[in-house]
């Protein structure tokens, strides 16, 4: 390269060199986002005092699409519209959070020997899978509501038979409609939807057992 055509390019980086820093210092800055737990909720039934079923169960991570799949808080304003809370998200992706929560509060029953996660490579009896088709806040007459609505499949992890599959739907008023207590209201309904399951789950394995005894 000649000196004639350098000292051009010098000019002209020092001319675009504000220019530059003008359009650094006009960006918006990134909105601050707060992280949320799901809040765990005290035990609504006794813990079994008898020893635990010899059985290791598998949770999976439910499937999901869309906004379901990711990190965002979602709120449905309007019917047949999705759109998220601003400047708040979960701590994990929905599918994660939701299993995670499952598998703690399910072992403090102690109804099962092992309970693990589809992330660990360990063998196991029985799975529970499924499809999460709503984890957001629907608005009803200008007032929000939790719906979680989950749909459980309960499958024999070596035969990968299907013994029974069943759609869990449950529904929770905030006490206002701030974000916190949105949350809050997500935790109560993730908590009735899994004592619910549980319930479900060690009936059909009771009856799983007559069949087979």
């Amino acid at each position: 390269m000649n000196t004639t055509k350098l000292r051009r390019y010098q000019t002209l980086g020092v001319l675009l060199l504000p220019l530059m820093l003008a359009a650094c210092s006009v960006l918006p800055k990134p909105e601050p986002v707060t992280l949320y737990h799901l809040p765990s909720q005290p035990l609504d039934l006794q813990t079994d005092t008898e020893r635990p079923l010899a059985i290791t169960l598998q949770i999976n991570r439910p499937q999901a699409n869309g906004l379901l799949a990711g990190e965002r808080i979602t709120v449905s304003p309007k019917p047949n519209q999705l759109s998220v809370y601003q400047g708040a998200q979960w701590a994990t992706s929905v599918p994660v959070l939701f299993r995670d929560q499952l598998i703690t509060r399910w072992q403090q029953y102690n109804h099962f020997e092992h309970i693990i996660s589809d992330h660990e490579a360990l063998p196991a009896d029985l799975e529970l899978q499924g499809a999460l088709r709503a984890f957001y806040t629907e608005y009803q007459q200008d007032k929000p509501r939790v719906v979680i609505y989950f749909d459980a499949q309960l499958i024999e992890h070596q035969s990968r038979t299907l013994l029974a599959s069943k759609q869990f739907v449950v529904h929770q008023a905030p006490d206002a409609v701030e974000v916190p207590a949105v949350v809050a209201a997500f935790g109560v309904a993730h908590a009735q939807l899994a004592d619910d399951m549980l319930s479900w789950l060690l009936g059909v394995i009771e009856n799983k057992g007559r069949d087979e005894s």
